[in-house]
């Protein structure tokens, strides 16, 4: 509006711009005090008295009550929310528009109009004044919910018509949570908007409409399931306080609602989070408490073992899921997979699990006891069972209906598989995994550090520099975290910007590495392996063989997961290459560590050929690598060859983006 524009030009000297920021959710009452001899400019409210009094009735009444509207409207909404025929709608927004109190614009669904916030407040007063704000209100919320009712159809155009009518759904949801008689209308809508949110992608949004849906219900049981709904939104965002929070809190509710069975699985469900999702933590709840937690959980469970109320299949399962997660956590401490009792028992935990999961017949739950079983494995250093149970997982989860808990559990069970089947070597599967979850609406914002780590072993260059964008700026939009679970993901990316001779980032992202880890796990684990094939890459074995040079079973506990085969493999490469006198009994012992795993079985070749001084067998090694799905080791092999290979090696190192440093050998 011009006369708004002049009016805030004319404070600017007595306010300041940022005091007529703070003072424009007021407009009304700041744009005063124009100097203009005719009284109706001196003021935006003057001039819209004088505007409003020129006005028929039924003008005035039909401005005040589409006051209502957040949003642009059409002419069958006005109609229907001022209580009018819609001819005599259509014809008042014309007159209105005509009188410049209402913007009409053409839409793809009609012509819409709207009114400039300014002209809103002006006539959401006038609303007040005529005593109609509940009536005319209740009409828009009828119409919030028909709405929201009918976007439940997905539709191609279904984020279009969400967006259209998000922000009328806020404005209806916020006056109706203040009316007691209207608190099952509130309900409805709050949760409505929280599942609309949540496949818009809104994750917190949706979080937050959960947990008010949660303070609307009728009953502690409705805001019980409204609560884990929520914490499955917040796991979905990787903010485990809030989701253990909110399942606590959702026992609390099953409690006060007699449920004894829902308070055992959120009991239980929390005490899991604790050693299942410790690195989406801010404060990582301590094992005592967690330990607490699992006794009240058996206790609500199971009580004295007397059958009541509280038994029942799916609290047996979440208790017996919380026990395999103490058990494996316990087992974490150890350094190797030497102690079989240990590994024994952790196993069966994991399967009585699966096994009490499989009989709710909620693929959710089983999903989350193949998890733990999939961690025993990895303890157990059975690289190739916890890539199939991970595999496992997936296919559970892939054909569910979406919703927040299938989402998390997805996105987990993605992230796993694609570790899973990269620390088995199966780089195919482990990228098709990686584009999946890559491509997984929920992450679009944030990415996953998952396919960083997959990309920069495979060589994959592009990939990696695009991701790492994204994972750069969505760590710094999280007020750039200490989460020592980004390490491996942050260790690749510096990787490749070392194999391009980009010295000046790869030194950015070392930085940012030693502010998120400075573990064992890190020193001895995944940045040992992209250090080691860095350094390999510049032919400098004999660092790379100080940088990796503990056995693998010295540093077990940081390479049995993804690591280990790798670890294996790289290490033997650099003892080869550094032409260390145990060489061959390091190839043959080798050989036996890394058996099924294809791109490990080629790097110990290619060490054993070089060993042997063994041309041929050595480039039979580059077909194994392509085949593998690997062509960075593929393009190396070939400069190790040397002569009219070397060649093609560089023209593969440039095709990939990758600057050409290792010494030929022949």
């Amino acid at each position: 509006m011009a006369l708004a524009i002049e009016l805030a030009a004319a404070r600017c000297p007595t306010l300041g711009l940022d005091g007529i920021t703070a003072a424009l959710s007021h407009p009304l009452r700041m744009l005063t005090g124009g100097s203009r001899a005719d009284e109706r400019h001196r003021s935006v409210r003057a001039a819209l008295d004088w505007s409003h009094a020129l006005l028929e009735p039924a003008d005035r009444a039909l401005l005040r009550r589409v006051s209502v509207f957040a949003a642009p409207f059409t002419v069958a909404a006005a109609a229907e929310v001022a209580g009018v025929e819609d001819g005599l709608a259509a014809d008042g927004l014309a007159r209105l528009a005509e009188q410049s109190l209402l913007v009409v614009a053409a839409a793809p669904d009609g012509t819409e109009y709207r009114a400039l916030e300014t002209i809103r407040q002006y006539a959401a007063e006038r609303l007040a004044e005529a005593g109609e704000p509940d009536e005319v209100r209740s009409r828009h919320l009828r119409w919030c919910l028909a709405r929201a009712a009918g976007l439940e159809v997905a539709r191609p155009d279904w984020r279009a018509r969400f967006d259209q009518v998000a922000d009328d759904l806020r404005a209806a949801l916020a006056w109706a949570a203040e009316q007691p008689e209207r608190r099952a209308d509130a309900f409805g809508l709050a949760r409505r908007l929280a599942e609309l949110a949540f496949t818009r992608n809104l994750t917190g949004e949706s979080q937050r409409r959960f947990e008010q849906a949660a303070a609307l219900a009728a009953g502690p049981a409705e805001s019980a399931a409204m609560l884990r709904q929520a914490a499955a939104v917040a796991g979905c965002r990787a903010a485990g306080d809030d989701m253990y929070r909110l399942r606590l809190a959702a026992a609390s509710a099953a409690r006060d609602a007699g449920d004894l069975a829902g308070a055992a699985v959120d009991l239980a469900t929390a005490a899991t989070m604790a050693f299942r999702y410790w690195a989406t933590f801010v404060r990582v709840p301590s094992r005592e408490e967690a330990l607490a937690l699992l006794t009240d959980a058996q206790k609500a469970a199971t009580g004295d073992g007397t059958p009541r109320a509280g038994d029942g299949p799916a609290a047996l399962a979440a208790v017996a899921l919380a026990e395999a997660a103490v058990v494996a956590d316990a087992f974490g401490a150890v350094q190797g997979p030497a102690d079989n009792v240990a590994v024994s028992e952790t196993i069966a935990r994991a399967e009585r699990a699966v096994e009490l999961a499989a009989r709710t017949g909620d693929p959710l739950a089983e999903s989350a006891a193949l998890d733990a079983l999939t961690c025993a494995h990895i303890w157990a250093g059975d690289t190739f069972a916890a890539a199939a149970r991970s595999r496992r997982r997936v296919t559970l989860l892939s054909s569910l209906p979406p919703s927040p808990a299938v989402t998390h559990e997805l996105i987990d069970a993605l992230g796993m598989v694609t570790e899973a089947t990269l620390g088995a070597g199966d780089m195919p599967d482990a990228c098709r995994w990686a584009r999946q979850l890559d491509g997984h609406p929920s992450l679009a914002e944030v990415g996953h550090r998952a396919p960083l780590m997959v990309d920069a072993l495979a060589g994959n260059v592009e990939e990696v520099l695009a991701g790492s964008v994204r994972l750069l700026d969505a760590w710094r939009r999280a007020g750039s975290p200490a989460r020592a679970h980004l390490g491996p993901a942050v260790a690749a990316v510096a990787m490749v910007h070392g194999l391009r001779d980009d010295h000046d980032a790869q030194l950015g992202w070392r930085e940012i590495l030693d502010r998120l880890d400075v573990s064992a796990e890190r020193a001895h684990g995944y940045a040992a392996v992209f250090d080691g094939m860095l350094l390999l890459h510049r032919g400098q074995a004999r660092d790379a063989l100080e940088r990796m040079a503990p056995e693998a079973s010295e540093v077990w506990k940081w390479v049995s997961w993804i690591w280990h085969h790798w670890y294996v493999a790289l290490r033997t490469e650099a003892v080869v290459l550094a032409g260390d006198p145990g060489a061959r009994r390091h190839v043959t012992e080798a050989r036996a560590a890394v058996a099924g795993n294809p791109v490990a079985e080629a790097l110990v070749a290619r060490a054993a050929a070089v060993l042997d001084g063994d041309r041929d067998a050595l480039l039979a090694t580059a077909d194994a690598f392509d085949a593998a799905g690997c062509p960075y080791q593929s393009a190396r092999t070939l400069l190790l060859a040397g002569g009219e290979h070397a060649g093609r090696g560089t023209a593969a190192f440039a095709a990939l983006g990758l600057a050409p440093k290792a010494v030929s050998l022949w």
